[in-house]
C-alpha cells in the first residue's frame, strides 16, 4: 500500500439479526469508527431489517484499493470465494470457525459448504495481509490448514459487554411466559440451535441422574432444564423429544425455540446455572453471556470452552453425563463454591471490556 488505510470494511457472506458473526460485524465497526476509519459491512444475503445498516457485497468493486483494508469474516463456505479473490483490495481474515462437515449429513447443504469452507481456507492461504484468529481454538484450526502460528494474532473479537450489559429494568418473569413450575423448581439453562454438536442430548442425562441424587439427598423440588434455541422441528429436536420422554423428563425439560433478547436475559438471570455439553465451539457467546448475567457455568472442557470461560466456571475434564450432574449437585448445594464460581467468571470477563479489545485491535491494525 503505497498511502495510509483511511477506510476498513468488513464482508461477510450473509448477515441476520441476532446472528453471532454479525454481532461481531457491528461491534468491530463501531471500534473502527472509533479509532477514527470510515467503515461498512458488506454482505450477500441481506434480512430486511439489516439493510440500512448493511450493505451489498458488489458495492465493495467501487472501493479504492490503495486506501482500504476489507476484513473478510470466514464461518462457513459459501459461492463467493472466487469473486473475493478477484476483487483486487487487500484482505485480512478474521476467522470464526467452521463446524466440522461430519456433524451434518451427508448430502445436505451443510456438509457442502462446511466442506467447501475449508477448501476455501487453503485455496485463500497466501491471499491475506493479515490474519485474526477469534479464539485460540480457531487459530489451531487455521494452522492444521497449514496457515503460520506466528502469523496469527488471537482477538475475540464477539464481545460487545456494553451491549449484552444492556436489559430492560423490569426483566420478563421466565415462569409466565414458558412453563408455570419454572417459579417453583431450580432450572438449568441451555442456549443453542438444537444440532448434533451441541449435544443437547447428554444435559438431558445429566438432568436424569441429578433428580436422583437430589432425591436420595432430600434435596427439595427436582430440578428443571430449558433448552433455548432453534431446530425443536429437526430430526435431532425430535430425538431430543423421545429421549427425554424414555427418560420420564416430560414434566422437567422446557424447549421453547427461540426466545427474544428480554426473555433470555431473564433467563440467564434466574436459572440456577448454565450446562453446556457441546462437542464444538469456535467460541461460545452464551457462555460470556451466563458470567455477565452472574448465573455460574458448568462446562465440558471440549474446543474453545476453556479459553472462553478463562478462569470461570467449573470445566468438567469428563464428557460422562453422571460427573456433570454431580458437579451441578455440589453446586446446588454449596453457596461457597457458587460464590467462588461467579467471583471467577467476574475476573475473566475483564478480558472481554470493549477498551481492552480496541487497544488490542489498534495494536493489531499497526503490525501491517
Amino acid at each position: 500500500m503505497t498511502q495510509p488505510i483511511t477506510a476498513i470494511h468488513q464482508f461477510h457472506h450473509g448477515v441476520d439479526v441476532g446472528d453471532g458473526v454479525t454481532n461481531s460485524l457491528l461491534f468491530i465497526q463501531r471500534l473502527l469508527q472509533e479509532l477514527g476509519f470510515d467503515s461498512h459491512i458488506y454482505a450477500a444475503s441481506i434480512p430486511a431489517a439489516m439493510a440500512e445498516r448493511v450493505r451489498p457485497c458488489h458495492a465493495l468493486e467501487r472501493c479504492d484499493p490503495e486506501d482500504t483494508l476489507l476484513l473478510q469474516h470466514h464461518s462457513m463456505g459459501h459461492d463467493l470465494g472466487d469473486w473475493l479473490s478477484r476483487l483486487g483490495v487487500p484482505r485480512a481474515l478474521v476467522y470464526h470457525n467452521i463446524t466440522p462437515a461430519g456433524f451434518f449429513s451427508p448430502g445436505s447443504d451443510l456438509h457442502h459448504y462446511a466442506t467447501l469452507g475449508r477448501e476455501q481456507l487453503v485455496q485463500w492461504r497466501d491471499e491475506f495481509r493479515a490474519v485474526l484468529a477469534v479464539s485460540e481454538y480457531n487459530a489451531e484450526d487455521l494452522v492444521a490448514l497449514g496457515y503460520a502460528r506466528e502469523a496469527i494474532t488471537t482477538l475475540p473479537l464477539l464481545v460487545d459487554l456494553e451491549r449484552l450489559a444492556e436489559a430492560p429494568e423490569k426483566l420478563p418473569e421466565p415462569a409466565a411466559r414458558l412453563h408455570p413450575a419454572l417459579a417453583e423448581r431450580p432450572y438449568l439453562l441451555f442456549v443453542g440451535r438444537l444440532v448434533e454438536n451441541k449435544r443437547q442430548h447428554l444435559l438431558l442425562e445429566a438432568l436424569w441422574h441429578l433428580q436422583r441424587m437430589q432425591a436420595r439427598h432430600g434435596g427439595g423440588p427436582p430440578a428443571m432444564l430449558v433448552l433455548a434455541g432453534g431446530g425443536e422441528r429437526s430430526d435431532y429436536g425430535h430425538f431430543l423429544r423421545q429421549r427425554l420422554h424414555q427418560l420420564q423428563l416430560d414434566d422437567s425439560v422446557v424447549m421453547p425455540g427461540k426466545v427474544d433478547d428480554a426473555l433470555l436475559q431473564g433467563l440467564y438471570r434466574r436459572s440456577a446455572a448454565f450446562v453446556c455439553a457441546s462437542a464444538h465451539e469456535g467460541f461460545g457467546m452464551p457462555l460470556v453471556e451466563a458470567m455477565l448475567a452472574d448465573c455460574p457455568v458448568v462446562a465440558m472442557g471440549l474446543t474453545n470452552i476453556p479459553h472462553t470461560l478463562g478462569e470461570g466456571g467449573l470445566v468438567l475434564d469428563s464428557e460422562d453425563p453422571a460427573v456433570m450432574a454431580a458437579s451441578l449437585s455440589l453446586l446446588l448445594e454449596d453457596e461457597a463454591l457458587r460464590n467462588e464460581v461467579i467471583a471467577g467468571q467476574r475476573r475473566s470477563l475483564e478480558r472481554y471490556r470493549p477498551e481492552v479489545l480496541a487497544d488490542s485491535l489498534r495494536d493489531w491494525l499497526e503490525t501491517f
